[in-house]
């Protein structure tokens, strides 16, 4: 079973409420020196209010990619999922993309 943490917040993504964060812990495979569940959080935050291209969508679920997301002059990468049938914004992977200048 994969792990997931859960986290109350209060967002408006994709036009629509989010009262909790789910983030799977799939990103400490590869990226776990650079990022944490509270870095995510805070990637997440930055992003409130905003509306994103979503990429795939199921009956359940709208996917789509924020990026880049800075935090400390460093580009990030967030992987997303939205619960069309629930109150929350999940995290499929997190992690730092190089800067394009």
């Amino acid at each position: 079973m994969v792990q997931r943490n859960e986290y109350k917040i209060e967002l408006m993504i994709n036009d629509k409420h989010v009262h909790r964060l789910i983030i799977d812990q799939h990103y400490k495979e590869n990226h776990s020196e650079a990022m944490t569940d509270e870095l995510i959080i805070d990637l997440v935050k930055s992003i409130n209010g905003e509306t994103f291209q979503v990429d795939k969508e199921t009956e359940l679920y709208q996917y789509f990619v924020a990026e880049p997301i800075f935090q400390e002059d460093r580009p990030y990468r967030l992987v997303l999922l939205l619960c069309l049938y629930d109150d929350y914004l999940g995290v499929i992977n997190a992690f730092r993309v190089d800067r394009k200048d």
